[in-house]
């Protein structure tokens, strides 16, 4: 009797709760439809293209899925809108140059997404005047769901790309061919954007075109006999952005004591324009190119300045540099007329050339000019290179010269500092050779 008069009353507030109104799913959202890629949107085309679709992505928000039919349909007052509302200018594209191929979809409570697609008129609209300028408006409209009205617009904004065709790593480019087994380079033809033709490549190589770069920029380079190599040329193909060409290198009539320089250039392709990125410039060594710093022993050197000392010139930091003495604290001649400093390379390397760094604060000037030397027994000297930064005018740090073919070597390496634009002082950051070591 005691048990049945407790569960009556707890029975009863069972029965109660069970009535209540679930509100679990209160502060779930609704389901609304609304144009994921909304707003101003660009299309991107190139110029060879006829046509382009551009899709249009319908989208169904909300906790629950919810199916429903939407469409989309040319608002033209939505451009007047968006000029008034960000002070733009564009203009409205004339139906004449887009067709809606598909403008309807379903989106279903499982696949909230439907896709529809505009076709643009690419030739058409690159005749317009202000090509860039134009939208295509659509506005979203859907049966079974409500819809975003905040984002059911976009604005079609379609884009000319110019095609170009550009060689991979235009300039000049470091070409060892020192190994035996060593003696085929690549030059490659490569596109930015998505390539989906197929195309022919023209190319220019040799003398004639290494000609006409030394006299554009006042280079010397030495020219690969057209005898010594062959050039297998790669058209571009429909799917692939890249065409590597080959150049095989008969080494056997060379000599080892210069550079060979061969100049490759785009001069054409069937399809597209050539971009100013055309030429590759091959600086071809057959020796092995050094930088030995680390293993050199200093001889001497005739000033310096405590704790700025020759060292510092090869250490590879370009913060840190040597200076010559102006005071009672260092070594050697204060002020001198000329400073220099030498080492002992360990190997007798050919004289190729040379990066000089100055210091990089207001007293980038003080260095101004000098000469190298190399020497066999550092003894007896031979003038390999001379520099000259020029005045004040000049603050470049670095100086960069070069030996296209090789008359000197030695073991020894003589740097000498003799014109300064500040009193005869006199300051190095780096001082880095170009070496290729003399094979006997």
């Amino acid at each position: 009797m005691k048990l049945k008069n407790i569960l009556i009353p707890f029975a009863g507030v069972l029965l109660l709760t069970a009535c209540e109104k679930d509100h679990r799913n209160d502060n779930l959202t609704d389901p609304r439809v609304y144009i994921v890629n909304n707003g101003v949107q660009n299309a991107i085309y190139y110029d060879v293209e006829e046509t382009i679709d551009y899709n249009i992505y319908a989208y169904s928000s909300g906790y629950f899925g919810q199916p429903s039919e939407v469409k989309v349909v040319p608002d033209p007052d939505a451009v007047e809108a968006l000029n008034a509302a960000n002070g733009s200018s564009y203009t409205l594209l004339g139906e004449e140059y887009y067709q809606i191929v598909k403008d309807t979809g379903s989106i279903t409570a499982e696949g909230r997404r439907a896709t529809l697609t505009v076709r643009l008129d690419c030739k058409g609209i690159m005749a317009l005047p202000y090509m860039n300028d134009y939208v295509l408006p659509l506005r979203l409209s859907a049966t079974g769901t409500e819809v975003n009205e905040k984002l059911n617009t976009i604005l079609i904004n379609p884009r000319m790309q110019e095609t170009e065709v550009l060689a991979e790593n235009a300039g000049v480019v470091e070409s060892d061919l020192s190994a035996t087994d060593a003696n085929t380079l690549e030059f490659t033809a490569y596109t930015e954007f998505n390539n989906k033709w197929d195309s022919e490549m023209e190319y220019e190589h040799g003398d004639a075109v290494l000609a006409a770069y030394n006299a554009e920029h006042g280079t010397q380079y030495i020219p690969l006999p057209e005898s010594a190599y062959t050039f297998t040329g790669a058209d571009l193909k429909a799917g692939s952005n890249k065409a590597v060409s080959t150049i095989d290198i008969d080494k056997s009539n060379l000599t080892a004591d210069r550079y060979y320089t061969l100049a490759v250039r785009l001069k054409s392709n069937s399809k597209f324009k050539i971009g100013e990125k055309n030429t590759v410039l091959y600086h071809i060594s057959l020796l092995p190119i050094y930088d030995s710093r680390s293993k050199w022993n200093l001889v001497s050197c005739s000033s310096y300045y405590t704790g700025r000392g020759p060292e510092l010139m090869i250490d590879g930091d370009l913060v840190t540099r040597w200076e010559s003495r102006y005071n009672n604290t260092g070594e050697g001649d204060i002020n001198p007329n000329e400073a220099s400093t030498v080492w002992d390379m360990g190997k007798t390397y050919y004289w190729c050339g040379m990066t000089l760094v100055r210091r990089s604060d207001s007293y980038v000037t003080d260095l101004r000019a000098g000469y190298i030397e190399l020497s066999d027994d550092g003894k007896n000297w031979t003038k390999a290179q001379d520099f000259d930064f020029g005045d004040k005018t000049n603050t470049s740090t670095t100086g960069t010269y070069a030996v296209e073919q090789w008359t000197v070597s030695g073991r020894y390496v003589r740097l000498a500092v003799n014109a300064s634009n500040r009193n005869k002082l006199y300051s190095v950051s780096e001082f880095v050779p170009v070496l290729a070591e003399k094979t006997k």
